[in-house]
């Protein structure tokens, strides 16, 4: 048991659950995590945690079903078993990752493997070290920055390439310095004329552009806004995706409304 679960066990132990939570381990029911905030959350009721419960796997056996058949449709069904043999059993989490990296099973590997890294008990010091990050980690630290899990999520992120991760965190110190400021009821208007405002107002002008050619295309403005942020603004990409997802969909649908028809004959 790692630290974590520890930490959920003891706080079933203080909220007197601890004999409901074994009730619910022996139906199946294992993840003390939720165990603990439904049975706080339904007053130790266990039916109603149970009913909760089932309509929680429900939905997730549906969101999987649905991440099959776009694995299905992309032709990635093997790329995501060669995934699930290498330890990576999420569907969705397989989905994206290959969505993220165009199909790149190597890539795709490699950022499901630093995403696990950091959530796993794993100390941060044997993180930096497997990965031969210490220089780096040392000279973020240096600088000031202490935020021990952040440093080590960009750096698996970007690779260990500094650069960009000093901007990342730069920023981040800068929205938060105009964040306070704006609390205060101090915060300065931005300067119209500045570089940094026009090349925003460009690539605002050129989103709005991209989200009007997707909506024109019969792409629901929401889902276009988020299909835009897996492929990275590629408005090509998005289009041909959605035209290879589409046929398919409106085919089931079809067979399905034949199989009705004849039902009712």
């Amino acid at each position: 048991m790692d630290s974590r679960q520890s930490k959920v066990i003891e706080k079933i132990e203080k909220a007197g659950l601890l004999e409901k939570h074994n009730q619910l381990i022996t139906q199946g029911y294992t993840n003390p995590w939720f165990n603990y905030k439904l049975l706080k959350e339904y007053d130790g009721n266990l039916d109603q945690v149970i009913v909760v419960y089932n309509e929680h796997r429900k939905r997730k056996d549906e969101q999987n079903a649905k991440a099959l058949k776009i694995l299905e449709t992309m032709g990635w069904l093997n790329k995501h078993q060669e995934l699930v043999e290498k330890g990576f059993a999420q569907v969705k989490k397989n989905l994206k990752a290959l969505l993220r990296t165009e199909g790149d099973i190597a890539k795709s590997i490699e950022r499901l493997s630093n995403k696990k890294a950091i959530q796993t008990d794993q100390p941060i010091e044997q993180i930096i070290e497997q990965h031969g990050f210490k220089v780096q980690y040392e000279k973020l630290k240096e600088m000031g920055y202490d935020n021990e899990k952040r440093i080590v999520r960009l750096l698996l992120k970007f690779n260990g390439n500094l650069e960009p991760i000093i901007d990342k965190l730069l920023n981040g110190k800068e929205r938060k310095h105009q964040h306070c400021k704006k609390r205060e009821g101090k915060c300065e208007k931005k300067d119209k004329a500045s570089q940094e405002f026009q090349e925003f107002k460009q690539k605002k002008k050129e989103f709005k552009k991209k989200l009007q050619q997707l909506e024109q295309s019969g792409i629901h403005r929401h889902k276009a806004v988020k299909l835009l942020a897996i492929w990275n603004g590629d408005t090509d990409a998005v289009i041909k995706w959605v035209n290879q997802v589409k046929p398919q969909a409106k085919a089931e649908t079809q067979t399905l409304q034949e199989q009705q028809v004849h039902t009712q004959e």
